[in-house]
């Protein structure tokens, strides 16, 4: 999994949901008298909702497929499936930095100041540095101790490499030109290689997120299984389930980023 790691995890979860709190900013209110009442200060808080629902992969390998092949498949087969299960799980945190958040009352959709749009380019210099400008406004960045993330695509690395104003003579520069690919650390994002973003018609929604702006919740992690089917000509089955759910925590920390892939 690309993103598993880049987000905040809640594994273990028992039930079909968990409960995520969110405690606002308060400010402190000053001391003007000796022996005076102590202050109550209400703290804003408020609970998003992680709701699990389970995936499952499986395929046939038959056991004269076995035999006609120099190596045993079987094990190529599971690995496999855990693959598609980790893509899953990509697939599943995407989707919740981007789509409606479930709330106590209801559910909360990504407002429209948190994002950048395509405006028939692809991702730009400008479109970076307005990104990083939402986390600074939203004091959401390093500053605050959050670690940043930004998705990119292959055209989006492509257009990144191609503009001379961000590819000059530094030493990053230099070594995203000798490696070819972004650099891990740059302009405040540790940059994630991710095809997966959703492609409509030739925009690509790509996102950058704060690490704490985002759960992914394990309610089973990859489990995976190797039996023989007596129904199937006793073919081997590679099985492999897991049950998660993911939710973003905070609109502040999340940017959509659309760009051009015409």
């Amino acid at each position: 999994s690309r993103l598993q790691s880049r987000v905040r995890n809640e594994p273990g979860i028992v039930g079909d949901s968990k409960k995520i709190n969110r405690i606002g900013a308060t400010a402190a209110q000053r001391k003007t008298t000796r022996h005076g009442d102590t202050p109550l200060i209400e703290t804003p808080h408020s609970t998003r909702w992680i709701d699990l629902d389970d995936y499952e992969w499986a395929d046939l390998v038959d056991q004269l497929d076995k035999k006609k092949m120099l190596a045993d498949p079987t094990s190529d087969y599971t690995k496999a499936g855990v693959a598609a299960m980790n893509r899953a799980k990509d697939d599943v945190i995407y989707d919740a930095m981007r789509g409606s958040a479930r709330t106590a009352s209801g559910t909360t959709a990504l407002p429209s100041a948190q994002k950048v749009v395509v405006a028939s380019a692809g991702l730009t210099k400008a479109k970076i540095i307005e990104t990083k400008k939402l986390f600074r406004a939203n004091e959401a960045d390093e500053e605050n101790g959050e670690q940043l993330y930004f998705m990119y695509s292959s055209e989006a690395m492509e257009d990144v490499m191609g503009d001379t104003t961000l590819t000059s003579s530094d030493y990053m520069a230099v070594q995203m030109l000798q490696e070819g690919k972004v650099g891990r650390n740059w302009m405040g994002f540790e940059w994630v290689p991710f095809q997966r973003g959703e492609l409509s018609s030739t925009t690509r929604y790509l996102c950058a997120w704060a690490k704490s702006g985002v759960a992914l919740g394990m309610g089973a992690e990859i489990m995976t299984r190797l039996t023989e089917r007596a129904d199937k000509s006793y073919s081997l089955q590679p099985y492999a389930c897991m049950s998660l759910g993911a939710v973003r925590i905070e609109e502040a920390k999340v940017v959509e980023v659309a760009c051009s892939e015409a």
